[in-house]
């Protein structure tokens, strides 16, 4: 599934995309060159990073940008905002993506484990949105915040409790910073994908048996694609969400509804 839309709703605007270079975010940075955006793209591979720009649409407005770093690292990140900040005259977007999971049962979990998780997930969101901020808040730049969080922000996922933590925080940051920057004409929105055939998930996406078990549980009977992930993203960062902030949009197939209860099975 690909983007058929030609309207180039961001015809001159400047985006910053982390993790953006693979999976949803992939789907994402392709999707604002698309429609016009010039792109700094985020990421920890500076090679993979500059073997992806090229596949990114030319735009009127000059070149995208790799911005390699890893947003848990305060120094790296905060260069990478800059540079793009420098390199683009400024910045009308952010859109955090970044960010990963690990398993492990509840009360086996390494400590290092746990904080590894949260320090991208919920850290990393951290740092992008501060200095982000910190140089709209300084030139009155009335900017569009999209942070990636997960169905985990409200279904629990056991065996995996520091990507649930870090998705529960997601949620109320992303209501917090909406709250706090509101009269600024800063909004700050998220989105909360269902099972998505990306990277992350190959472990079950290439198994054709537990394709089927992951699919069993979404009522729309199959898993998303990153297409359908970054669309909405697009919608909440432009002008057609203008009124919109402090809201998670669950994007999930129905999963969220709890697909137990599709057959009546409690009365």
């Amino acid at each position: 599934m690909s983007s058929s839309c030609s309207t180039k709703r961001f015809a001159g605007k400047k985006v910053f995309v982390s993790g953006g270079s693979q999976g949803i975010g992939e789907a994402i940075s392709l999707a604002f060159a698309r429609e016009g955006a010039r792109v700094a793209v985020n990421g920890r591979n500076k090679e993979k990073l500059e073997k992806f720009l090229p596949s990114l649409p030319v735009v009127p407005k000059g070149a995208h940008l790799a911005c390699p770093a890893d947003v848990s690292d305060e120094k790296a990140i905060s260069q990478a905002v800059q540079q793009a900040f420098h390199e683009f005259g400024g910045l009308d977007i952010l859109v955090c993506n970044a960010g990963i999971l690990l398993e492990a049962p509840s009360e086996d979990i390494p400590l290092e484990d746990f904080m590894k998780v949260m320090n991208v997930n919920v850290t990393g969101v951290m740092l992008c949105v501060r200095e982000v901020l910190r140089h709209w808040v300084k030139d009155g730049t009335k900017g569009s915040i999209v942070i990636n969080s997960s169905v985990h922000q409200l279904i629990p996922k056991p065996a995996f409790l520091g990507y649930s933590a870090s998705k529960g925080a997601v949620g109320n940051m992303v209501r917090t910073w909406a709250l706090e920057y509101a009269s600024r004409g800063i909004r700050v929105n998220g989105v909360a994908p269902g099972a998505i055939l990306t990277p992350m998930n190959d472990g079950w996406a290439n198994d054709p048996e537990k394709y089927k078990a992951v699919s069993s549980h979404i009522p729309m009977g199959r898993p998303g694609e990153s297409d359908e992930i970054a669309e909405p993203v697009l919608f909440l960062a432009s002008d057609q969400a203008s009124y919109i902030t402090g809201q998670t949009l669950y994007i999930d197939g129905g999963l969220t509804l709890y697909a137990d209860f599709a057959k009546n099975w409690s009365t």
